[in-house]
């Protein structure tokens, strides 16, 4: 608690605060992943085991708190925004008074806390119900960072805690964990006095990643079996899905910036540091050393976020940016390293300055535009639902039946999203279009439980087959004694 007053009490605390608000607060009124209707709609012990069999503990603990207190839907929904809005914000607090020692122009350190945490990928970390879990295992990372550097500086009783904070990070989401071994860099640099330190560090940072990685995972494979990581595995063909996947990553950023902006800012960011390692008055082994460094941090961020990949199933390989976190930190890493190792000019600092500032805006953009989005999708899905339900009423009102089992009849091509949203990944799917979303929409939003039941050959040759039916038409939802029959568009 001491701790804790100690943060709240310091007016750069409440400048990330500001910051996480102005790029998040948004969120604080509730909005829906097509996750979030299976968890509010499935029974709570099923979505606890879901979790545990995923080796998100963490995330099935609160769950299983959640039950016991009763909580209802709003109030689980703000007490994991509020929880991320405090993670984020002390994240980036953290690092700041980490790297407060190394970076002696205060805007600069700013704008590096910011990319390290609030990186362009973090989005979708605040786009899930459990978003507030997601937010602690990216702080448990800061945290286990925190701690290694005291190892690195001769307390060995600090690698304990490194594990201790790494495993419960496993244990909240194994997709930021890479962020721990990315920020280790930079100080695995700055401590190697020789070649024998630096690969010592190297092997001490492996293990304290690798270790709690393998416990969730043999803990997910071996007691449950989770198909993402038991079914069959194609060697060679999840290396090319992850070349693919890899690709399409550095280029796109998944959409949220314009396509290679990323790569174009890093490039600019590491020119810059570049040309004023060249100027500096050292040796040309010492400038070598110091542009190797670049290489370092950037090829061990990149292997280190997509390695996990290669441990799952084959079909279960995907790249989205709730995965692939650590990546998009590389810019925030590189310009912490050359503040802390390189005598930067004061115009090259003015130059990055406006450089990151007009990335972090288009980044603001991007957000803004994605959690607009959301809320418009979420309306569209509920105005869905208001045609059904009439649909439903008028059907229950003049038979004096009532509906009680459903059956879902998927058209050729069902759409992804509505027209002219933002789509990318798994990020604004209409609430109908995953198959395994559709049974959970409605059951919440009818607030009532549905069997789903086999599609009928002889419903389906009568009404669908053949006919270019649209969402809004008057038949296409089909009404035959107790079983809703839903054409899904």
């Amino acid at each position: 608690m001491e701790k804790v007053k100690k943060i709240v009490k310091n007016k750069e605390f409440w400048l990330f605060a500001l910051i996480t608000i102005i790029f998040f607060g948004t969120f604080i009124k509730m909005e829906y992943a097509t996750d979030t209707y299976s968890v509010f709609a499935t029974n709570r012990q099923e979505i606890i085991a879901h979790f545990m069999q995923s080796g998100r503990f963490v995330t099935a603990f609160s769950g299983w708190i959640s039950t016991k207190l009763a909580l209802g839907n709003t109030t689980i929904y703000l007490i994991s925004v509020i929880l991320a809005f405090a993670c984020t914000s002390i994240s980036m607090y953290k690092l700041y008074t980490i790297l407060k020692a190394e970076i002696k122009n205060n805007l600069v350190l700013v704008i590096s806390a910011i990319l390290l945490i609030l990186n362009v990928f973090s989005i979708e970390l605040y786009l899930f119900l459990e978003k507030g879990v997601l937010m602690l295992s990216v702080l448990l990372c800061v945290l286990a960072f925190e701690k290694m550097i005291k190892f690195f500086e001769g307390d060995k009783k600090a690698i304990l805690w490194v594990f201790v904070y790494m495993l419960i990070a496993n244990f909240s989401y194994q997709g930021t964990v890479a962020l721990f071994v990315a920020l280790c860099t930079l100080y695995i640099i700055k401590n190697a006095k020789n070649i024998k330190t630096f690969i010592i560090n190297n092997i001490y940072t492996a293990i304290c990643y690798g270790i709690p990685a393998l416990v969730n995972y043999l803990t997910v494979k071996v007691i449950y079996s989770n198909p993402r990581v038991s079914a069959e595995n194609n060697l060679l063909l999840s290396i090319e899905k992850i070349i693919d996947g890899t690709k399409y990553m550095i280029g796109s950023t998944y959409s949220i910036l314009p396509k290679y902006f990323f790569v174009g800012v890093l490039s600019l960011i590491i020119f810059v540091g570049i040309i004023n390692i060249l100027r500096q008055k050292e040796t040309a082994k010492k400038k070598i050393l110091l542009i190797l460094g670049i290489v370092y941090i950037i090829l061990v961020t990149t292997v280190f976020t997509i390695f996990p990949q290669i441990m799952q199933s084959t079909a279960s390989i995907s790249f989205v940016p709730r995965s692939t976190y650590a990546f998009a930190s590389i810019i925030g890493l590189v310009l912490a390293y050359l503040c802390m190792n390189v005598k930067l000019e004061k115009i090259s600092q003015d130059i990055l300055i406006g450089i990151l500032i007009i990335y972090l805006s288009l980044q603001y953009i991007g957000f803004q535009n994605i959690i607009r989005d959301r809320y418009i999708l979420n309306y569209m899905d509920y105005n869905q639902f208001l045609q059904i339900q009439n649909k439903v009423q008028k059907y229950e009102e003049e038979t004096g039946n009532k509906i009680e089992k459903i059956s879902l009849y998927p058209a050729e091509y069902v759409q992804y999203s509505y027209p002219n949203l933002f789509v990318s990944g798994d990020t604004n799917l209409k609430a109908m279009f995953p198959e395994w979303a559709r049974k959970s929409y409605l059951e919440y939003y009818f607030n009532r439980t549905f069997t789903q039941v086999e599609q009928n050959q002889e419903i389906y040759e009568q009404y669908f087959k053949d006919k270019n039916w649209t969402f809004f038409d008057d038949e296409q939802i089909v009404l035959i004694e107790d079983t809703m029959h839903i054409y899904v568009y």
